[in-house]
């Protein structure tokens, strides 16, 4: 379980649960579509929970779910719930990448590095930022 409001930090229960209803009203996602991308792993009740701010501990498996559901990268939500910053810009998308790519089969995870492999050795040596 991972605590989400430390007594010991300034950071009250209020983060994560503003986080993750700031995230769904973004996306404009309903509580039921949070629960149907998240394969049914989390309940829109428990998300309901979470962003109510009257759930204090959140299994990694939940949160996991709850990252799926909200297409959100799992370590970008883990560390909101541990009170730490979401992450920079820099960041983000290869947190992104990743997150697609531990939702994705073995095969399929196989393909994208290939595919990933091919992409970089056809770029310019000098120009490996493009």
């Amino acid at each position: 379980m991972v605590n989400v409001s430390n007594p010991t930090e300034d950071c009250p229960v209020s983060y994560l649960a503003d986080y993750v209803r700031r995230v769904r009203n973004e996306k404009h996602f309903s509580l039921s579509e949070v629960s149907a991308r998240s394969r049914g792993r989390i309940s829109k009740t428990h998300t309901n929970r979470i962003e109510n701010g009257s759930v204090t501990r959140v299994s990694l498996l939940k949160l996991r779910a709850l990252a799926r559901g909200l297409s959100i990268p799992e370590d970008e939500l883990i560390a909101v719930a541990q009170g730490k910053s979401p992450g920079t810009d820099a960041n983000v998308n290869e947190k992104t990448l990743l997150n697609h790519f531990r939702q994705l089969s073995p095969t399929r995870q196989k393909d994208v590095l290939v595919m990933l492999r091919a992409l970089v050795e056809s770029l310019p040596a000098n120009n490996a930022e493009c």
